[in-house]
């Protein structure tokens, strides 16, 4: 994680002062909070493992191995400086928690929120306690209230225990003897193992997902119930919801038009191949589908949830929508301090992408110039060292929209001296 104070110079001393910089957001040592926190999970997974029953030793090692890939996963997570450690955004997330917490004569000591970069819009419940809040989920938040569900429905998630609970079935699905059965004749088998043991995958992970669904509509109950203890704006709930049933839809989109208007200058023209897809080059993208990864903006049946949201909100107790400062406050840099998550995180693509769709409406905001070129900066680099991969989306037919694989073939076509020329072209005179 990088030091804002120093991000915010680097963009004064470079770009005469971006017009809104996120230099509120993560001013605390990132060494500091990752030692912290790294410390206070270690601990917490001790006390967790120690308190862990098993039915059977052969779901005993199935569910220490998962417990034990998950703990290390979330603490490697905390060492890369995935999350974010703010003297006033932090403790105003705890507060909305221990407000839903209190109001519900839930114990706050048992539970702890914290901040990601991801810009991801989603929020999760890890079990144990932990609740994370992607920071992109702010950009789909219009107010408190709404925040307020969305912490509410992953309070219902713990409360239900559905995170232990996965862990315990999925064992017992492993160990069950149909499956058991089914492995081995996979194994038997001379031809195909890979087709049928995909398959098999499958089946499991749809049986999971069957599950998720309850799970969801049970946290969406429950935390409805939770959240109208706060006396908040019962409405939020269906608000948010109704948002994230299209929040994959992408808004804007940018053409070979926009990408001339962006680069090219008198003596310097965009070239039409740079935009021509090679089908053999991107065949192996084009096959099945991947696995649903479930997910809060993804969560199966929303509609099923508005419908149900809606019974239980007739009669709502007040139709004010809470005013916050602290909220307006993190919601009107949101669009910037994701932007520059993403550049932090090495997402280089990602976040030229994002920065350029709200260039193309705004070419006066000094900021996005900013974030352009330094994205700009890090892709010609990585175009000179061969290793473009580890930095922009992988095309992708099925999973990505047409500007975002028009945007990937650019950007893997182009040539390095091109490239560098339009790098240029955002450079600060």
């Amino acid at each position: 994680m990088r030091n804002f104070l120093l991000f915010v110079y680097l963009l004064k001393g470079l770009f005469l002062f971006a017009q809104v910089s996120p230099q509120r957001i993560d001013t605390t040592a990132a060494a500091e909070c990752k030692t912290s926190l790294y410390t206070e999970f270690k601990k917490k997974f001790e006390v967790v493992n120690k308190n862990i029953t098993y039915s059977n030793s052969a779901e005993r090692n199935i569910i220490k191995e998962v417990f034990n890939e998950t703990q290390n996963e979330f603490l490697e997570r905390i060492k890369n400086g995935e999350f974010l450690c703010n003297s006033d955004v932090n403790p105003y997330l705890q507060g909305i928690f221990n407000e839903i917490l209190n109001k519900n004569n839930i114990n706050t000591a048992d539970y702890k929120i914290l901040l990601s970069k991801d810009s991801e819009v989603n929020a999760s419940n890890l079990g144990n306690g932990i609740v994370v809040l992607n920071y992109g989920m702010f950009l789909a938040l219009d107010n408190e209230d709404e925040l307020a569900f969305v912490i509410s429905h992953e309070v219902g998630h713990q409360f239900l225990n559905h995170v232990k609970n996965q862990i315990e079935n999925f064992a017992k699905i492993s160990t069950s003897e149909d499956i058991i059965k089914k492995t081995k004749e996979i194994q038997k088998q001379k031809y195909g193992k890979a087709t049928k043991a995909n398959d098999l995958l499958k089946t499991i992970v749809y049986q999971n997902y069957s599950q998720r669904r309850k799970k969801e509509i049970a946290a969406d109950s429950l935390g409805l119930v939770f959240y109208k203890k706060t006396l908040r704006n019962p409405k939020a709930a269906l608000a948010i919801l109704e948002k994230l049933d299209t929040v994959d839809e992408e808004k804007d989109s940018l053409s070979v038009k926009d990408y001339k208007a962006f680069f090219e200058k008198t003596d310097f023209k965009i070239k039409d191949k740079y935009f021509t897809e090679e089908e053999s080059l991107f065949k192996q993208y084009d096959g099945e589908r991947r696995l649903h990864i479930d997910s809060l903006k993804s969560h199966p049946d929303c509609a099923a949830r508005i419908k149900l949201v809606q019974n239980m909100i007739q009669n709502p107790l007040q139709e004010k929508v809470t005013v916050s400062k602290a909220f307006t406050e993190i919601k009107q840099h949101s669009i910037y301090q994701n932007l520059f998550n993403l550049y932090s995180q090495k997402q280089y693509g990602p976040s030229l992408y994002e920065s350029l769709k709200l260039y193309k409406n705004d070419k006066a905001n000094t900021f996005y110039k900013s974030i352009i070129y330094l994205n700009l900066q890090e892709i010609y680099k990585s175009r000179r060292n061969y290793t473009i991969n580890r930095y922009v989306q992988s095309y992708d037919k099925k999973q990505n929209t047409a500007s975002e694989n028009r945007f990937i073939t650019f950007i893997n076509n182009i040539q390095i001296t091109d490239l560098e020329i339009i790098t240029t072209t955002f450079k600060p005179s």
